[in-house]
C-alpha cells in the first residue's frame, strides 16, 4: 500500500506531522521518533506524538542526515520530550556544530515557515534553535525499543555525506528518507544524489537488498507490502534513467549547466500537481543534483576524447 495519509501505517509504526515532511514514531518499551522534519511542524509533531504515546515520552529521535527539513523540530521536541535522547552520525553531529550550517538551517526554516498556511499550521513562533546530539551512531549500532525491537544503524551516504538509514529487522521496517528516490504525485521519483552520484546508487543497492514490509520515506509517501519493495525496485531504474536524460542533455547542450537545468527542470517540476519542493529549493537541489552526473560525464569524455576537443564548464567558453 502507498500511504499518504498522517497515521499508523503498520502495527505500532506512525507517520506524524503533514505528509510534505513526515516524521515517524515506533512505539515500544523506548519509543523511538525518526526525523524532526521542520521548526513551524514542532507543535503538530508533539500534539501527534501525545495522542500516541500518551503521558508517555519518546526516548530516541534518530536522525538521518543533517538537512533543515529533517532536523528543524529537534530543539523543540527535546523542549517538550526532555528525556528523549538525540542520535545521527559523527559527520551529522560535526555539521551541528558550525555556526554557519546553523545559520543556514535557521534562514532555511525560517523561510519554509511561509508554507505553514498551505499546510494548514499556524506557524505563531516556532523558529529552529540549535540543539546537543545525545550520541552519534554508525554502521552497525544497534538501540533498543524493546526487548524484542532493535534499530540498527546504516551509513547510506550520497544524498548527503552524513546520512544513516535505519532498519528494524523484527518488523521489517526500514527507514531511508532520501537515501532511496523521492516519489511525487505523478509517480516520478527523484533520484537525491546530491553529493556523489555512484554512492548514491551503491547505497540504494544496498537498501534494495533488505526485505522490507515497511518503508519510511522522507517526503510524500511511506509504503508497506509489494509497494515498498517496488519502490526501492523503482529508485534504481529511475536512478539510471535520470543519468542518461542528464547525460542526453549535457551532450546537447555542451555542458552548459543553466540549459541543461532548464531542460530537466522542464521534466521534473514545471506543471507537476500536488505537493512538491518550493522552487528555490528545487533549483538548489538539481544543481548539485546534475553536477554529481556532469563529473562523471566529464570524466568519461576525457577518458575517450583527444585533447582538441572542447572543453565543457558552466559557461559556454
Amino acid at each position: 500500500m502507498v500511504v499518504d495519509q498522517i497515521g499508523e501505517i503498520a502495527s505500532g509504526v506512525h507517520m506524524l506531522g503533514h505528509r510534505a515532511v513526515p516524521i515517524y514514531l515506533v512505539d515500544g518499551d523506548r519509543p523511538a521518533l525518526f526525523d524532526a522534519g521542520m521548526a513551524f511542524l514542532g507543535p503538530v509533531y508533539a500534539r501527534q506524538i501525545r495522542d500516541v504515546l500518551h503521558d508517555r515520552q519518546p526516548a530516541w529521535c534518530f536522525l538521518t542526515h543533517s538537512h533543515f527539513d529533517h532536523c528543524g523540530a529537534v530543539a523543540y521536541l527535546k523542549t517538550q520530550f526532555p528525556q528523549m535522547k538525540v542520535v545521527c552520525s559523527k559527520k551529522a553531529a560535526n555539521v551541528f556544530e558550525r555556526p554557519n550550517a546553523i545559520s543556514l538551517i535557521a534562514d532555511l526554516n525560517r523561510f519554509a515557515a511561509g508554507m505553514a498556511v498551505d499546510f494548514g499550521v499556524d506557524p505563531g513562533n516556532t523558529n529552529f534553535e540549535p540543539f546537543g546530539v545525545d550520541e552519534t551512531a554508525g554502521e552497525g549500532d544497534c538501540f533498543e525499543i524493546s526487548p524484542d525491537l532493535t534499530v540498527q544503524t546504516m551509513e547510506t551516504p550520497g544524498h548527503t555525506w552524513d546520512f544513516l538509514s535505519y532498519t528494524i529487522p523484527q518488523q521489517k521496517l526500514l527507514v531511508a528518507s532520501e537515501s532511496l528516490g523521492t516519489p511525487d504525485e505523478t509517480g516520478y521519483i527523484v533520484t537525491d544524489c546530491l553529493v556523489d552520484y555512484d554512492v548514491h546508487y551503491q547505497s540504494m543497492q544496498r537498501l534494495c537488498t533488505f526485505d522490507v514490509e515497511t518503508l519510511c520515506l522522507g517526503h510524500i509517501y511511506s509504503c508497506t507490502g509489494s509497494d515498498a519493495r517496488r519502490h526501492m525496485a523503482e529508485s534504481l531504474v529511475q536512478s539510471r534513467r535520470f543519468r542518461q536524460m542528464v547525460e542526453r542533455f549535457l551532450d546537447a547542450e555542451n555542458g552548459y549547466i543553466p540549459a541543461v537545468m532548464k531542460r530537466v527542470k522542464a521534466v521534473e517540476w514545471d506543471g507537476k500537481p500536488g505537493l512538491r519542493q518550493p522552487e528555490p529549493a528545487y533549483l538548489l537541489n538539481l544543481e548539485a543534483r546534475i553536477n554529481t552526473v556532469l563529473r562523471k560525464w566529464q570524466s568519461t569524455r576525457e577518458h575517450c576524447e583527444t585533447k582538441n576537443q572542447p572543453r565543457f564548464s558552466y559557461d559556454r567558453t
